[in-house]
């Protein structure tokens, strides 16, 4: 079972994901989050900006060559990808290299997630890169955002991450301070992370309507987190339950070979 979160940048998409698995495995059944790409942190007070620029690009390149050549599941996941970043091209060619990358890694981890037993929880799926291609590209509409959806796998569950604006605002700026200055050339500014609550409320709507497995959950204190991952863990065992792998297993899955 494939289960995706999404929600704009600094929403605590990743410490939700992996307190849910906590949770499932605590409880008996399978389950592993999904490596994501993390922006890098400063790790002392100098900060060698072109030293990491380069090292970024370099690892960005081989880690791309070699999922090229030697992918998992043939030419799809490069298509795929692709097909993705030109239907919603980012302004900037440097962001469109980034989530080309990370698409690329994510679909091959998707493709295995689909092969994997128990839970495989993404704190960011395919929605997830909807979400972010148009937020980079600043112009996408609706009819834009429906056809990527209806265009890219569908997650067993798919869960969006709703925090408060102040508290969002909060965690981007923290993060900005602590990124190095090189890091901020490959990510997107605060006001183009603040917009992307526009886009991923219209995405909710959409996937409202789609017939998906869609749940909504709020993460703003510990007890709504708690309760959140709670309702969460119930859709998740109900949908096990109607597949007929409802029991427990009592083994936590192996984690997976990362993105990275």
């Amino acid at each position: 079972m494939i289960i995706e979160l999404f929600g704009p940048p600094g929403s605590g998409k990743t410490t939700f994901a992996h307190a849910l698995a906590k949770r499932l495995c605590e409880n008996g059944y399978r389950a592993e989050v999904a490596r994501s790409y993390q922006p890098a942190q400063r790790s002392g007070t100098l900060d060698f900006g072109v030293f990491l620029f380069v090292r970024r690009i370099v690892s960005a390149t081989f880690s791309t060559m070699k999922l090229i050549c030697f992918p998992r599941n043939g030419i799809e996941d490069l298509s795929k990808s692709l097909l993705m970043v030109r239907a919603i091209p980012p302004k900037k060619a440097i962001w469109r290299a980034r989530i080309w990358q990370h698409l690329l890694k994510m679909s091959c981890v998707w493709d295995q997630a689909k092969l994997t037993e128990g839970i495989v929880i993404f704190d960011e799926g395919y929605v997830q890169a909807i979400g972010s291609l148009a937020s980079l590209n600043g112009a996408a509409g609706k009819a834009a955002l429906a056809t990527a959806l209806n265009n890219v796998p569908v997650a067993d569950i798919t869960v969006r991450v709703v925090v408060p604006r102040p508290i969002v605002a909060t965690r981007l700026r923290q993060r900005m301070e602590r990124e190095p200055p090189a890091e901020r050339l490959f990510e997107a500014d605060f006001d183009v992370n603040m917009g992307s609550f526009g886009v991923f409320k219209k995405i909710s709507e959409l996937l409202s309507v789609s017939g998906r497995d869609f749940i909504s959950v709020g993460i703003s204190s510990g007890p709504t987190t708690m309760k959140s991952i709670q309702d969460v863990e119930r859709k998740i065992v109900a949908k096990l339950t109607e597949s007929g792998g409802g029991s427990p297993s009592g083994t936590s899955a192996r984690a997976m070979d990362g993105a990275n």
